[in-house]
């Protein structure tokens, strides 16, 4: 990952921080969470750490030499980080589609929304989050498709994270 990929990459998840900053009550939110074993790039708990559980994870769009969206690539991907989904407990659950470069068509979220997006038992879909983190703008996020909730015991999981970990940003009262 080149210097100013991982730059606009830090953009990004600052730009999710804030998209669930405006989403949720209460948020304690963490950037390159540790959640239940896993890397997660944006964590954000609900109602001062007893809440509901967002969970956003990030990949940077690939473009071909000529300028075109590799939806090939992006496939693959976004089947990668469905997969990982599976296996991460949360309520709500996001991947975000990065675009970090100057110049590029800013196409729309183009993956097959297909059944992938669901869980097994259909109570809970992943969202899709669109961030352009282009070097010279302030990087702008748009929500492609909201995401639904999904079964997750976790308030035991939530509360210990919370008591274990300082949030990288909250609300303080």
């Amino acid at each position: 990952m080149t210097t100013n990929e991982q730059l606009q990459l830090g953009r990004a998840k600052n730009a999710a921080l804030a998209f669930l900053e405006r989403k949720i009550s209460v948020p304690k939110i963490y950037i390159d969470a540790l959640w239940d074993g896993q890397k997660i790039d944006v964590l954000a708990i609900d109602r001062d750490g007893v809440g509901d559980v967002h969970a956003v994870l990030l990949f940077s769009r690939k473009y071909t030499s000529d300028g075109r969206l590799d939806l090939a690539e992006q496939q693959n991907t976004v089947d990668a980080l469905v997969e990982r989904f599976s296996s991460i407990p949360a309520n709500y659950k996001y991947i975000a589609a990065v675009d970090i470069e100057d110049g590029h068509f800013i196409a729309l979220f183009q993956t097959a929304i297909t059944e992938k997006l669901f869980s097994p038992d259909g109570i809970g879909r992943i969202g899709l989050l669109h961030i352009n983190a282009a070097v010279e703008e302030e990087p702008e996020i748009q929500l492609k498709l909201r995401p639904e909730r999904f079964r997750a015991k976790i308030a035991k999981l939530a509360d210990e994270y919370v008591e274990r970990h300082t949030a990288d940003w909250e609300i303080r009262a």
